[in-house]
């Protein structure tokens, strides 16, 4: 899968509240941190293009033959969000979304 493709499957999915955002404490945790709502977050997702991949595709190293994108870019001024997607049974998988270590 390209760049382009994530971005457009990632775009449907956060239009048609078709995606899963994995509630890891780093994910919850940011969000909290920062008083992120859920809307900010698909506002976030919904907001990356090409320029924003940081890297990928690669593999994900948890499930062999599975690919991975990994985005970075500013959510809010001078914080910048590290964010891992997946495409996986017609819906994508928000793995990371969080404050970039």
């Amino acid at each position: 899968m390209e760049v382009a493709e994530i971005i457009e499957l990632t775009k449907i999915s956060i239009k048609s509240c078709n995606y899963d955002l994995v509630p890891t404490s780093k994910n919850r945790n940011s969000r909290r941190k920062y008083g992120l709502s859920q809307l900010d977050i698909e506002d976030y997702i919904y907001s990356l293009e090409k320029e924003d991949l940081y890297k990928g595709p690669e593999m994900d190293r948890d499930f062999l033959g599975e690919e991975l994108f990994i985005f970075k870019k500013e959510i809010i001024p001078n914080i910048v969000f590290y964010t891992k997607l997946k495409y996986k049974n017609n819906q994508i998988k928000i793995l990371s979304c969080h404050e970039d270590e």
